[in-house]
């Protein structure tokens, strides 16, 4: 089973922040990074979101190229605040590839926790838009991160656009 733990793209600059929306440029690099994923013959058969609007527009991106008949489908708890403990343990039930668009520092702690067992590893810096796959560990309970890419690397440097 792959997971893949995605941050939302750039979003909206505003006051409300369950309401912020991706920008222009969050929105060019998830899409960017869902054609990336899918040319890589990345499919899942589940993709989650957050309750937060940046990470259901994420989702729902990703889930158009990665899961094609499929609807992203909210999951509460994985917010900036969520529970990373409940998080991994909800994993262990898993067994179909998933991908899972949150928010930092959730999903970095996420990957520190699930990886090593201690959230506070800070094992990657995680912007904005950037996707990390782990796999099961065979020999034990734990995950190992298989690779991770950001979008600029995917879209290449900015130009100009927010």
């Amino acid at each position: 089973m792959r997971l893949y733990l995605v941050r939302h793209g750039k979003a909206e600059f505003g006051s409300e922040d369950a309401d912020r929306h991706l920008s222009p440029r969050g929105r060019a690099d998830v899409e960017a990074m869902a054609s990336y994923l899918a040319a890589q013959e990345i499919s899942v058969s589940r993709v989650v979101h957050s309750t937060l609007a940046r990470a259901r527009e994420t989702a729902e991106i990703l889930a158009a190229k990665l899961a094609p008949g499929t609807m992203a489908k909210e999951l509460d708890g994985i917010e900036p605040w969520g529970n990373v403990k409940a998080f991994a343990s909800l994993t262990e039930k898993w067994t179909e590839d998933t991908v899972v668009c949150g928010h930092e520092p959730f999903m970095g702690q996420a990957l520190s926790y699930l990886v090593t067992g201690n959230p506070h590893a800070e094992l990657v810096d995680v912007k904005t838009g950037s996707v990390m796959a782990l796999a099961r560990n065979i020999h034990n309970p734990s995950w190992q991160m298989r690779w991770m890419v950001l979008p600029r690397i995917v879209r290449g440097p900015k130009r100009g656009e927010d």
